[in-house]
């Protein structure tokens, strides 16, 4: 292994351990040493990527690929972080430049599938997870993450029938999947299941307590039954676990305003049968 090797071997391990500034340290002894090699760029730029850096990251991989324009590898990891920053025309383009190099390289495909998804292009979004799906590459996180990221697709189109099958299929595969659980629940209540949706809810909380997404949905089910009391008690038990979550206090305003607003209706028809009895009180004298 030669000294560059050495160089690039290190950084990677300090990378990886979360010690940035002595990684750089390493490529900067390594791009004196050969300062026309796309590694040594691209080892930069995957080092600004962990920092989330996302700017200088982008710079060295446009170096990279200035020097080495063949690699789909350095085309998709531009594209995954371009779409990081939110610049997903750019990381499409990105991605269409690593499958021009590579029609079958699977990872460039699944990432514009997801920023595809990302931006509410759910049919081509479904296509390259398709292919995905039937590619026959051995890509274990792409196994395990494809239904569930299809069932998403089905869900914000509103083909939720559709979507609950693929969640179902993905927890055949991963029965411990907390977000594959909660969006079956949230299935449940889309199609006006509200019992089986809040039994969902409360399952996902027995199994992760502190999974605070859990406790909103079960209040705004138990809400959509009209049960505002039990539905606060939810949320302020969640409240105790994590005090700063404003998605909790949010909701409690939510379901105290409609607990104010279904009193307020009470109150007007209560008054209104009283109103009734007074006149036929007034008739019958």
């Amino acid at each position: 292994m030669g000294r560059l090797d050495r160089l690039l071997n290190k950084a990677d391990d300090y990378k990886e351990a979360g010690r940035f500034e002595e990684a750089l340290k390493e490529l900067a002894k390594a791009v004196k040493i050969a300062p026309r090699d796309p590694d040594v760029y691209l080892s930069f730029a995957l080092t600004y990527d962990a920092m989330e850096d996302f700017q200088s990251s982008v710079t060295y991989f446009r170096k990279a690929v200035e020097l080495n324009t063949e690699d789909p590898y350095i085309w998709t990891q531009l594209g995954i972080t371009l779409s990081r920053m939110g610049r997903h025309g750019e990381s499409l383009r990105a991605y269409d430049a690593a499958l021009e190099l590579d029609p079958e390289y699977v990872i460039a495909k699944w990432h514009m599938a997801l920023t595809y998804r990302s931006i509410g292009l759910y049919e081509d979004a479904l296509r390259y997870f398709q292919e995905c799906r039937e590619s026959d590459a051995d890509i274990e996180y792409i196994k395990d993450e494809i239904g569930y990221q299809t069932g998403l697709c089905y869900f914000d189109m509103g083909w939720t029938k559709e979507a609950l099958h693929e969640f179902r299929k993905h927890l055949e595969a991963c029965p411990s999947d907390t977000w594959a659980h909660m969006s079956v629940g949230n299935c449940y209540f889309d199609f006006g299941w509200i019992d089986e949706s809040a039994a969902k809810f409360k399952e996902v909380i027995s199994l992760s307590p502190e999974f605070i997404p859990a406790y909103n949905a079960l209040a705004l089910s138990l809400a959509e039954k009209g049960w505002y009391d039990e539905a606060l008690d939810v949320l302020r038990t969640a409240l105790k676990i994590s005090p700063e979550d404003e998605t909790i206090k949010d909701n409690m305003d939510y379901i105290q305003s409609l607990k104010e607003d279904d009193d307020g209706a009470k109150g007007v028809i209560l008054l209104g049968l009283i109103l009734q009895l007074l006149k036929r009180k007034e008739i019958s004298d």
